[in-house]
């Protein structure tokens, strides 16, 4: 048995929810104050970060907390990652700008350029939206409503204070089943949704894996949720070009018909990672973990 599967044995159920949203709450505060006061894509980033561990591990254990208090608490945090989904597809578009302007000709770069002048009038909208809704009023209350959630005692059900280790393994291996039944239905003409639920599933996963430091078999699922994330990254973008390309410039048009025939070699890329006997190697490296 591996040596952080024995250290599960002697946590509750109760203690990993407790501290991991002790750390996920520090740590929301603190990427969105660095987020506030540097507008970096990347204290946005760790911010979404934090909100989504939050959350995956609230999912993943929802039995074990008492419904209105889990409703509460999801809905603060879904409330969250909301709000700053525009935000992120801006900034990953604006950071795929560049490449895309070595992919057309030289007689385009106005129109790609004139695309990516929208781009950043939409991000500062966005972000100064943002600003003006999370003042430091608001943002201190909110932050104050999640560490109340998370120091009431009523939070967890008397079940949860079960042996943790009891339970990790059924549920990661639920997650891995509902994850081979999504990639049964993958193909090249699947539509977008179905590889953004497959993508949900592995980051749930690895956000419960990162949960209980178990790092080697979390670290193994990056490339899985990368490749799903580009599929999802080039609809995102293709659909924002289309809204924008109202005049129907012909150099945005030559974009999108790039960006489509990526997407299709992403696609495959995710239907080879999430293959029968990949999720099968992942299965037997769960076991392992678990075995005596």
């Amino acid at each position: 048995m591996s040596p952080k599967i024995n250290t599960l044995e002697r946590h509750s159920v109760k203690s990993l929810l407790k501290h991991t949203l002790l750390q996920t709450i520090d740590n929301i505060a603190t990427h969105l104050s660095d987020f506030l006061q540097t507008k970096e894509p990347e204290s946005l980033h760790q911010y979404r970060v934090s909100v989504r561990m939050a959350r995956s591990v609230c999912l993943e254990f929802s039995e074990f907390m008492e419904e209105k208090r889990k409703f509460n608490l999801e809905t603060i945090l879904k409330t969250l990652q909301k709000e700053t989904n525009d935000m992120r597809d801006i900034d990953v578009f604006l950071e795929c700008i560049e490449a895309y302007k070595s992919m057309v000709e030289p007689s385009c770069l106005v129109d790609l350029e004139g695309l990516e002048a929208k781009l950043k009038a939409e991000k500062e909208e966005a972000y100064n939206a943002f600003e003006s809704k999370y003042t430091q009023a608001f943002t201190d209350e909110m932050i104050a409503r999640l560490q109340a959630i998370q120091n009431d005692e009523r939070l967890c059900l008397p079940k949860s204070e079960e042996k943790i280790y009891k339970y990790i393994k059924e549920i990661l291996s639920s997650r891995l089943k509902k994850i081979a039944k999504a990639s049964k239905k993958l193909s090249l003409d699947a539509p977008n949704e179905r590889f953004h639920k497959l993508r949900l599933h592995y980051k749930k996963l690895r956000y419960n894996a990162d949960a209980i430091k178990l790092t080697q078999f979390s670290k193994s699922f990056k490339p899985l949720q990368n490749a799903f994330g580009k599929v999802q990254d080039k609809n995102t973008q293709i659909e924002r070009i289309k809204r924008y390309n109202t005049p129907h410039s012909v150099c945005l048009d030559n974009i999108i018909t790039l960006l489509e025939q990526e997407l299709m070699l992403d696609k495959q890329v995710c239907i080879e990672k999430s293959s029968k006997e990949n999720i099968e190697k992942m299965r037997e490296h769960l076991d392992k973990l678990f075995s005596s």
